[in-house]
C-alpha cells in the first residue's frame, strides 16, 4: 500500500488524484504530510505537482462529468476533512462510470459525502457574508480577522470585493495564516506575517466602541436567547464578533 502527500494546492491534489488512478499498489492515503499517520505497512510518496498531470484530469472531470462536479472536488479540496483525497479518489471513480448522472445517486456513501461537504463549505461561507466585522486601521483600509473552520477566503471575498468596492480591506483568516487583501480593483491571497498581525489585532477604533454601546443598548434583557444565538452563529465564531468582546 502507498500513501500519496501533495503540496497544499489544488494543482497538487488533482496531481495526487492522477497517480493515485495509475498507481499498480493500492492507494491507503492522499493527503498532507502534517495529517499524515505513520506505520510500517506502506510507504510514503511526495507527488510532485504537474501541470499536464492536473490538466488531464480537471479536463477528464468536466467532460466526462461535468463542471458541477468539479466545483464540488474544488469545494471539499477547500475542506477541513483530512480524508479528504481519498474521498475524492472514491468519488471520481463512481464519477467517470455514471457521468453527470453522479449527482443523482446520493444513495452511494461517496456520492452523499462529497454533497454533505459541498453543502457545509458553501454554508460557512453564506455565515460569514454576515458574520465579517471590519475596524478601520488609521482611517486607511478596513480589517478583519476570522477563524473559518474550512479554507473559504477565496469564496467568500467575491462577496466583499462587490460589496465594498470602494474600499480598501484585508480579511485575515487566523488560523491558516493567509489574508485575502483588496486594492478597490481586486483581491489576492497572501500569507500574513506576524508582526503585522500583532498590530492589527491590537489597533482599536471608534467605530468599535460605537457598535458596542449599540448592541448593548438595543439588547432587551427579557428576550435574550443563547440558544437561537448559538443556531444562528456557532458559539465558534463569537472570538471575533466585536459585539461579543
Amino acid at each position: 500500500m502507498i500513501k500519496l502527500i501533495f503540496d497544499d494546492t489544488f494543482e497538487g491534489f488533482l496531481t495526487a488524484i492522477y497517480d493515485a488512478f495509475y498507481s499498480k499498489e493500492e492507494v491507503a492515503y492522499i493527503g498532507l504530510e502534517d495529517d499524515l499517520d505513520v506505520d510500517m505497512l506502506t510507504k510514503k510518496i511526495h507527488v510532485k505537482t504537474d501541470p499536464i498531470k492536473y490538466t488531464k484530469v480537471k479536463d477528464a472531470i468536466v467532460c466526462k462529468i461535468d463542471p458541477l462536479a468539479l466545483n464540488k472536488i474544488y469545494h471539499l479540496f477547500l475542506s477541513n476533512y483530512i480524508n479528504k483525497g481519498l474521498i475524492c479518489y472514491k468519488y471520481l471513480k463512481l464519477g467517470f462510470k455514471y457521468g453527470s448522472n453522479i449527482h443523482k445517486h446520493l444513495y452511494l456513501n461517496e456520492v452523499k459525502e462529497v454533497d454533505l461537504i459541498n453543502r457545509k463549505v458553501l454554508g460557512e461561507v453564506h455565515i460569514f457574508t454576515g458574520f465579517v466585522r471590519f475596524s478601520i486601521i488609521n482611517d486607511k483600509f478596513l480589517y478583519s480577522s476570522i477563524e473559518p473552520d474550512h479554507n473559504i477566503l477565496e469564496l467568500l471575498s467575491p462577496h466583499f470585493a462587490d460589496r465594498f468596492n470602494n474600499e480598501y480591506w484585508i480579511i485575515h483568516d487566523i488560523k491558516r495564516n493567509i489574508a485575502s487583501i483588496y486594492n478597490k480593483v481586486s483581491w489576492e491571497i497572501a500569507e500574513m506575517n506576524d508582526e503585522i498581525y500583532s498590530y492589527l489585532k491590537n489597533h482599536n477604533d471608534e467605530f468599535e466602541d460605537l457598535w458596542r454601546s449599540y448592541f448593548k443598548s438595543a439588547t432587551i434583557k427579557e428576550r435574550l436567547n443563547p440558544k437561537l444565538q448559538r443556531k444562528s452563529i456557532p458559539k465558534r465564531y463569537w472570538n471575533n464578533l466585536t459585539e461579543m468582546q
